[in-house]
């Protein structure tokens, strides 16, 4: 995917380099926000604006491997990124006013995409089970790759059985993949 370069704050540029860890990353695509703020992509992580106490330009890191999904609703301009936790606590989830997400958008969909490596459904109770994800960051093929295993509803980690099936499939996916 090939991103022209549009115009944001060189605070955003200055920003993200502190941010970034291990060497200055190129902002491939940016969007200001409703409230003035930016939020900013490269090929390694996204930059979210810290909280409403941070500095105006002040942005933290996320890998793309630890964003488990992104959607738009156009009804409400809202941008919603969530991010993966630890198992069994809420996504963190960060909402992004926005009147078009554009390029930003477009970037943000491809980087998640690109950093799943492996998807596996694996049945547990019937149809429901656990789907079983390992994510790498695209930007460096050496990285580690990150696990995470999500259960279907219906299926609650305090069942009995059910986080050993769980732990189980994760096991069996990452032998099959040798990851």
């Amino acid at each position: 995917m090939r991103l022209r370069r549009t115009s944001w704050p060189r605070e955003l540029t200055e920003a993200v380099s502190v941010a970034s860890t291990g060497g200055k990353e190129h902002i491939l695509a940016a969007v200001e926000l409703a409230n003035g703020r930016w939020v900013a992509g490269t090929r390694a992580a996204v930059y979210l604006p810290t909280d409403a106490t941070g500095a105006p330009a002040a942005v933290r890191r996320v890998g793309w491997e630890t964003i488990e999904r992104a959607g738009w609703d156009a009804e409400t301009s809202v941008l919603h990124i969530y991010e993966t936790t630890a198992f069994g606590t809420p996504l963190r989830a960060t909402d992004l006013s926005v009147d078009d997400p554009g390029r930003f958008g477009q970037l943000l969909r491809e980087r998640i995409d690109a950093s799943v490596l492996v998807q596996r459904h694996v049945p547990l109770a019937g149809k429901r089970g656990v789907r079983v994800v390992g994510r790498r960051n695209p930007a460096d093929p050496n990285a580690e790759v990150v696990w995470n295993f999500v259960l279907d509803k219906g299926l609650e980690p305090d069942q009995p059985g059910v986080l050993d099936a769980a732990e189980a499939a994760l096991k069996s996916v990452r032998d099959e993949f040798g990851i």
